[in-house]
């Protein structure tokens, strides 16, 4: 490859990069990593005071709450903010459409939750209780992926940002209510790999969590590729 062809590669990635993060922090994304960051400083402002942590797996439900307030907007709304704009139509015009554009900003979305809880995981590692602050942003990750891979889907298939949100709500409240009877079981989304059930043992707890880590793996792609191939269905979206 040619040293200006390969410049210009890398030019053209930049810029899409660039424009994408402008679209990503656009609107209301600001408010809800806001209330992210304002989450996650309360309750540790009051686990520090109140001295109540004394184990990692008390701050994991912590963690998982600011990572999916992280993903919920782009995730939600992101084709709504694309059809208000009115550049979906454009968008279409590109060739390999989910590949060149949404693809690029679903990665951009999850490297940018990803490091910042990150952040929230080191922060926490230094001043609350000690822990593997790596290991635990990647198992917190794992089912932030999935209900934003989720929502984004549903998104593709309702059209409308405020609809796709009653939706996901309703799951997180149904996936919410199924803790505690799925709390010895794979299909838990919410399940902390933390905290073991006192009547499984820690091999039996390993397997349970390396399945369900798999599910939810497995699920996300499943719902990645779904909400690809809904949007080359140009004519639902214009």
């Amino acid at each position: 490859m040619k040293p200006n062809t390969l410049y210009n590669y890398f030019t053209l990635v930049q810029k899409m990069i660039l424009y994408n993060l402008r679209i990503i922090f656009a609107n209301k994304f600001i408010w809800f990593l806001a209330g992210s960051v304002l989450f996650y400083l309360g309750l540790s402002v009051i686990y520090v005071f109140s001295n109540d942590v004394s184990r990692m797996e008390d701050l994991y439900g912590v963690f998982l709450f600011s990572g999916i307030m992280l993903v919920f907007y782009p995730s939600v709304f992101g084709i709504q903010n694309d059809q208000d704009a009115r550049t979906i139509e454009i968008l279409f015009g590109i060739p390999n459409y989910r590949y060149k554009v949404w693809l690029v900003r679903i990665i951009l979305i999850y490297v940018i939750a990803f490091l910042i809880m990150l952040v929230f995981t080191f922060l926490s590692s230094v001043l609350i209780v000690r822990f593997r602050f790596i290991e635990v942003t990647a198992q917190v990750m794992i089912p932030v992926l999935f209900l934003g891979m989720m929502a984004f889907m549903l998104s593709t298939v309702i059209r409308n940002g405020s609809g796709t949100a009653v939706v996901m709500i309703i799951f997180g409240l149904f996936f919410m209510i199924l803790m505690e009877p799925l709390r010895k079981s794979q299909w838990n989304v919410f399940l902390n790999p933390f905290n073991p059930a006192y009547d499984v043992n820690e091999t039996t707890w390993a397997i349970i969590t390396l399945k369900n880590r798999i599910i939810l793996i497995t699920g996300t792609i499943i719902c990645l590729l779904a909400a690809l191939y809904n949007l080359q269905k140009r004519e639902k979206f214009m």
